[in-house]
């Protein structure tokens, strides 16, 4: 069987220069090497929280082919939330912005690349997905479809729009940017520094429906055409080693938008190209309130049926 069914959602647009931007070492496993298991979601640093951002959705409220944005992306804002230890609230970023005005250099709606966005995102910033919405749409780059705010009245009332002016809001920037591919290479990255942006093969993800770990056929022959995050590596009880990777097709495929896919054999192209990149940390990062809100302590309610059947009551009346 070979792969590559599915329409390809990768390109190199003309823009793209295909290059790197490091400054520093890469990362290396530490000395007593890397762990068995790790997981961004609920890493033991975290004490149990996740520090991975919300799960998102290429295909509404259209299909669009921009998983290149939404794995760059989404393993950009982790790794933002991961320097900003978990804090509320979290920074996801626009993937619109990027099909708005990264066309020539990171990609549309017909396919774009991951390592497009590091280029565009290092020398423009990106914006948070509170000033451009997604749409699944290809769009023009005006200020107004950079960040935008309304006001009344709703449609179909007269439109009433207009552009936040520049640094009004933050532009999230990255220090550096590069590629990295290989087991090893990738788990080291992954765990000293946070999720990463791969290319795969989608044609066996169409079908899955998750709870197990995705072993392809033996016989399969994989052509990259879809980009996902890697957030993490484990072992099944049954010694089967696999990747832990965020798609983007909504929380209703797979394991709540996620999947296990096979380790250490490059299953499905996983382990060729992958891309990564370090944010640039902004004023904006510090956006918690200087001290904790007092909370009011909950009353233990004794009986909670009659607590409930009180309520009603007084509701009805």
């Amino acid at each position: 069987a070979t792969g590559g069914g599915r329409p390809g959602e990768l390109a190199s647009p003309e823009g793209y220069k295909g290059g790197e931007e490091v400054r520093g070492p890469r990362p290396a496993a530490p000395p007593g090497g890397l762990p068995t298991c790790f997981d961004w979601r609920a890493p033991p640093c975290a004490g149990g929280r996740s520090l991975v951002t919300k799960d998102l959705n290429q295909h509404i409220p259209r299909y669009c082919g921009s998983c290149w944005a939404h794995g760059a992306l989404s393993a950009l804002a982790d790794r933002i939330k991961i320097l900003r230890s978990g804090a509320f609230p979290d920074i996801n970023l626009s993937v619109q912005v990027l099909l708005n005005c990264a066309k020539k250099v990171a990609g549309t709606c017909h396919g774009g690349s991951a390592g497009g966005v590091y280029q565009w995102v290092f020398h423009h910033g990106i914006p948070e997905d509170t000033c451009q919405e997604y749409i699944a749409r290809d769009g023009r780059c005006t200020p107004e479809n950079t960040c935008r705010d309304c006001t009344w009245p709703p449609p179909p009332g007269p439109r009433n729009c207009w552009a936040k002016p520049e640094g009004n809001f933050p532009r999230h920037f990255i220090s550096e940017y590069g590629k990295v591919s290989g087991e090893e290479a990738m788990m080291a990255e992954v765990f000293h520094r946070g999720p990463i942006a791969c290319e795969v093969d989608a044609d066996p993800l169409v079908n899955f429906t998750g709870g197990a770990v995705l072993v392809p056929d033996a016989d399969y022959v994989a052509q990259a055409n879809h980009i996902v995050s890697v957030a993490g590596w484990g072992e099944s009880d049954e010694g089967e080693k696999y990747w832990i990777v965020r798609n983007s097709w909504g929380t209703y495929w797979a394991d709540g938008g996620w999947f296990r896919l096979q380790r250490g054999t490059n299953a499905l192209q996983i382990e060729n190209s992958c891309h990564w990149a370090v944010p640039e940390p902004n004023d904006s990062y510090n956006r918690t309130a200087e001290e904790p809100l007092a909370c009011a302590t909950p009353t233990p309610v004794e009986n909670e049926a009659a607590a409930w059947a009180g309520a009603e009551v007084v509701a009805a009346t």
